[in-house]
């Protein structure tokens, strides 16, 4: 060993980041000098302003963790699978996978790292709002040339910016690229399920992580590459992986008063947009991002865009919670002060027979009920097996097991415990209105009740 000088400092080869579910995340900063560059562009330096889970903070006080630490988590985790998949290269079946992997090494990290950077404010929520999902303004600002993160990646390979876009756009081949990132079984949700069942303090969305990673395998199939797991190791491990999912969705992320929360930010944007619509938003806090993000989304340049984030829209509801327009500042201040909006279950057909009457009982209470008696619908897929798609250029979502003979099955044809969840949709109608109108609700609902039993 050659002693180093009097008063040198040995440079730190990797940088290193705290974190609460995986401990230490560490990149080499050589080998992983893209990811580091990456970290501190705008894009990514942007997600720390928007919470992972939305409005959720109302129900669960721990649940304001954001999509930046998330982020990184993925980008670990793709380090993790692809350390994983090099330790098998002794083995001569995994050997080619092996070096593509290495191959497609800064592509997936970056893909990693980057396939969030399109969400606007609120996470999920906007996008009911504006009906653009987040993968789409992903893929624009990875082809922005403007974009500090576009940049990066082209000043690294010219072609690293296309590819990571269609990677996020689920084109790109070969599949296990796409399939690592976006999936039924990827990095997003891995890191996705600990990190809020950590910050929620439930216990729903833990599984066996390390199991799971060891157990995880990529195989040839019909002339492509599929992400899979080892039938004897893993079996177990992706059962509880699956069932987390299903039973986060169920008991956090469709609680019912997030949900109802989220109805009242959405009431609110509406009544917003409606203002500036009509002329009538001069008086409303509504910077040209924000005024576009209402009334024209798809106009929303690149640079706009970035411009908006959870404290943007943090501060439009303070400000309009002192709006001259009573609907505006009421809703705010209700959503400020905790005063969310109760529910009820309630089946789509019988809202809408019911629907007169509670705009009815609405109005005499006065309340507008476009914006105070809504109906919320929370869907969830528990898991499919991949077989439909919107697109048939994009890659299948479905989960593989693999035998000692390299012999490929989807998960469901496999485990009867999966099986009885696949592709069924998981629908829940809640019904949401003020605490005020609570009673006269339960009375027309029990009333609505006790004529179809008389009816039978």
């Amino acid at each position: 060993m050659i002693p180093r000088a009097a008063g040198s400092v040995q440079p730190e080869m990797e940088k290193v980041f705290r974190d609460p579910i995986h401990n230490l995340l560490g990149f080499d900063r050589r080998r992983d000098r893209l990811v580091l560059e990456l970290i501190e562009t705008r894009e990514v330096q942007r997600l720390r302003a928007i919470k992972l889970m939305g409005v959720s903070y109302v129900v669960y006080p721990g649940a304001d963790h954001t999509r930046f630490s998330h982020s990184l988590g993925a980008a670990f985790l793709m380090k993790r699978v692809l350390e994983r998949m090099e330790r098998l290269r002794a083995d001569p079946r995994f050997r080619p996978v092996a070096e593509r992997l290495q191959e497609l090494r800064e592509r997936l990290l970056a893909a990693a790292l980057l396939h969030d950077i399109g969400h606007p404010p609120l996470s999920h929520l906007l996008e009911g709002f504006t009906g653009e999902a987040h993968e789409r303004w992903t893929v624009r600002l990875l082809r922005w040339p403007g974009g500090e993160a576009h940049r990066v990646l082209k000043a690294h390979d010219a072609r690293l910016p296309e590819d990571v876009a269609r990677i996020v756009e689920r084109t790109f081949k070969p599949s296990f690229a796409v399939k690592l990132i976006s999936s039924q079984l990827d990095v997003d949700r891995l890191d996705y399920l600990l990190r809020d069942s950590y910050h929620t303090g439930v216990g729903y969305g833990r599984f066996d992580l390390e199991w799971l990673l060891h157990s995880l395998r990529i195989v040839e199939r019909d002339g492509d590459w599929e992400v899979a797991v080892d039938l004897d190791k893993g079996l177990r491990a992706v059962e509880s992986y699956v069932l987390a999912r299903f039973a986060m969705y169920q008991q956090v992320y469709h609680h019912k008063t997030g949900r109802a929360a989220g109805a009242m930010i959405l009431s609110v944007l509406r009544r917003a947009a409606e203002l500036l619509r009509r002329g009538e938003g001069g008086g409303i806090f509504a910077p040209e991002p924000l005024r576009k993000l209402l009334v024209q989304p798809q106009a929303l340049t690149p640079e706009e865009f970035l411009e908006l984030d959870d404290v943007v829209l943090s501060y439009a509801l303070r400000a309009w919670s002192r709006s001259d327009d009573p609907i505006l500042s009421d809703l705010c201040r209700r959503f400020l002060g905790r005063r969310i909006f109760k529910t009820v279950p309630i089946e789509p057909e019988r809202y809408e027979a019911l629907r007169p009457r509670l705009e009815e009982l609405a109005h005499g209470r006065g309340f507008a009920p476009e914006y105070y008696v809504v109906l919320d619908r929370a869907v969830s897929d528990p898991y499919s097996d991949g077989l439909l798609r919107r697109d048939p250029r994009e890659v299948g979502e479905g989960i593989f097991l693999v035998d000692r003979d390299l012999n490929v099955i989807e998960l469901s044809e496999h485990s009867e415990l999966i099986r009885a969840v696949t592709n069924r949709l998981v629908v829940q109608d809640r019904l949401c209105f003020p605490e005020e109108l609570r009673e006269d609700v339960a009375r027309l609902l029990e009333g609505a009740r006790a004529v179809r039993r008389a009816e039978r």
